[in-house]
């Protein structure tokens, strides 16, 4: 990377953390290229996408942490060494040829995936504290889980998920306020 690449991709980093949304596009198109290829020296070919994608999505979350004191490249390629031995250390873990992150798919930018995340570990939470039958019942409609519908009859499985809707939202309520 050039000097000028390098400094380019630090006003880029710097106005990402002063809350500039439009920096967010060009940084990601400067930072990929250098940590797809960090990324694939050290995990390979295989593993380089999903590494360099997970290293993207926790650049964008931990954008406030960003030292401005420190050299953008260096933080950046930091959070993809530890990302690669993460995804390393599980490999050797379970022995298994390392598969895509499911909800990394698309074309979707790192700030989105963040908060879609957020929202999933949000709505998980209040669909713990469920009852079984309400949280089978919203997994069947949100799914569109034919089987679980057709074990009773389509009247029945409308009130039943009214009722888990009601309790979903309610509890919702208490964990995140509005609905």
């Amino acid at each position: 990377m050039t000097p000028a690449a390098r400094q380019e991709l630090g006003r880029l980093l710097g106005r990402a953390v002063d809350g500039d949304r439009a920096a967010l596009d060009p940084l990601f198109a400067a930072a990929w290229p250098v940590v797809r290829g960090f990324c694939r020296r050290l995990v390979g070919d295989d593993a380089a996408d999903d590494a360099a994608q997970e290293t993207m999505v926790k650049l964008y979350a931990r954008l406030p942490g960003y030292d401005r004191e420190r050299d953008a490249l260096t933080w950046i390629l930091t959070l993809a060494t530890w990302e690669c031995r993460t995804l390393r250390r599980r490999h050797h873990r379970r022995r298994e040829e390392l598969g895509a992150i499911p909800d990394l798919d698309g074309g979707d930018r790192p700030d989105e995936l963040i908060e879609r995340r957020q929202l999933l570990a949000a709505v998980a939470d209040v669909a713990i504290a469920l009852s079984p039958a309400d949280a089978a019942t919203l997994a069947a409609a949100w799914t569109d889980d034919d089987a679980a519908r057709a074990a009773v009859a389509p009247a029945t499985f409308r009130k039943r998920l009214e009722r888990a809707l009601a309790r979903f939202r309610t509890a919702w309520r208490s964990r995140h306020g509005v609905l």
